[in-house]
């Protein structure tokens, strides 16, 4: 399942009240990447200077930060017009690799370090690729994974790892189409202890998939449920804690984001009760996603970025989210998809102010900004037709803020918007159902 709930129809209004806003305190401007709403990921080197992949049309655009600004090259054209990125690693010598996918399964092309775009696999017929997934071996080569389902609902996952020519090694991990699955699996290769493991997530479980020491795999449940299914993306990475992994959930009522602890015990906490999975780090030994949340005018929806870890969410964002990791040396980074773009931030530490909004049909706005005792808070409306900035509430001595807007005559978010001085992130809070 590929679904992307994406909102691309919003341009920047009220040009007046955002220059007011930029003049107060809290609210400065952002780094943009490039002015482009396409499907986003976010790496980063070694070094911690970052790396952004999007699409462009067929074409696949990466583009690094530099000294001097942000520099882009073209890594290829995919063969169809439904491209969906995959994942994005960066190696110790700093060259990216890349994985794309086709929305329906029909093919997987990878750049691998630095070099062009090719296809390396496609399914037999009457078959369909899952949600594949990418990362670096112990020698920091780029090995990529991914699950194969026939209509029968029979699956094979495959493993594909790199040798030091650059030839692609195919290795089966499961035979005899097990385990059925109603939706083509998720997978996502991760480095334990130095070896690699795949988990695959399909309908209902997941499974942590390690190389046996005679030869073969072994699997071991880390997840199983009766009231949802896993759907879409993957992620897992290792640490001392033990392993972790995430995906969505899918049930009947709704999508949410689970985060596993695989360790002496399996563990499953719900970091988000409505979202969809972004990307997965570890700091410390706990483990955070990132996510986006959304509400919905009419059939528009509208965009939250929320960052949670295995108590819930700590902070919301302004925009859709396509990246959020920390870099080696402890810095946080994030990628926003915002109405002027891809916008990337970084953050000396865990980004967590929390915003709170409430609003009435009269057009009164209120809220809070948790920690904060100055600067301004930026009211924007969100309508079908696309996103207004409306006037900015000053903060209290105590962080609330109050706005009255006249009363909206149509279906109406508002979402209050504080931005963080030392690092341009906008913090955010956005209504879940319309008033007016």
């Amino acid at each position: 399942m590929h679904e992307n709930h994406r909102y691309v129809k919003s341009a920047w209004k009220g040009l007046t009240g955002l220059v007011v806003a930029l003049a107060l305190p809290g609210l400065a401007r952002a780094e943009i990447v490039a002015p482009t709403h396409s499907e986003a990921l976010l790496g980063a080197a070694p070094d911690g200077s970052p790396r952004v992949a999007y699409t462009s049309g067929r074409d696949v655009v990466v583009g690094r930060r530099t000294a001097a600004g942000w520099k882009f090259a073209r890594a290829g054209k995919v063969p169809g017009t439904s491209p969906v990125l995959a994942g994005l690693v960066v190696d110790g010598r700093g060259r990216t690799s890349l994985l794309v996918e086709a929305r329906n399964g029909s093919w997987l092309a990878l750049a691998s370090r630095g070099g062009k775009l090719r296809v390396v696999a496609r399914p037999r017929k009457g078959a369909s690729f899952g949600p594949a997934g990418l990362t670096l071996d112990a020698r920091g080569r780029p090995a990529f994974a991914y699950a194969l389902r026939l209509r029968s609902t029979k699956t094979w996952l495959r493993l594909v790892t790199t040798d030091a020519r650059g030839r692609l090694h195919t290795h089966g991990i499961t035979k005899g189409g097990f385990p059925s699955s109603a939706f083509v699996p998720g997978a996502a290769p991760v480095l334990v202890r130095g070896r690699l493991h795949v988990v695959e997530a399909y309908t209902d479980a997941a499974i942590d998939w390690g190389p046996k020491a005679g030869g073969g795999w072994e699997g071991q449940f880390l997840f199983a449920s009766r009231d949802g299914t896993p759907s879409g993306r993957v992620a897992a990475t290792a640490s001392s804690s033990g392993l972790w992994s995430a995906w969505t959930e899918m049930t009947a009522e709704t999508l949410g984001v689970l985060l596993n602890l695989s360790a002496e015990t399996q563990s499953t906490a719900t970091a988000l009760e409505h979202g969809i999975f972004v990307s997965l780090l570890v700091d410390h030994g706990n483990a955070q996603v990132g996510a986006y949340d959304w509400a919905l005018l009419g059939d528009t929806p509208v965009y939250a970025g929320v960052l949670a870890d295995a108590n819930g969410p700590f902070a919301e964002l302004d925009g859709r989210l396509d990246g959020y990791l920390r870099t080696r040396d402890g810095r946080y980074q994030v990628l926003l998809s915002t109405p002027s773009g891809l916008e990337w931030f970084e953050s000396p530490t865990r980004p967590s102010v929390r915003v709170s909004i409430a609003a009435d049909a009269s057009g009164l706005v209120q809220g809070h900004v948790e920690g904060a005792s100055g600067g301004g808070v930026q009211i924007y409306r969100e309508t079908a037709t696309g996103r207004t900035a409306v006037g900015v509430a000053e903060l209290a001595g105590d962080g609330t803020f109050t706005f009255q807007d006249t009363a909206p005559t149509s279906p109406t978010l508002y979402r209050a918007v504080y931005v963080n001085a030392a690092t341009s992130i906008p913090f955010a809070a956005l209504l879940r159902t319309p008033v007016g």
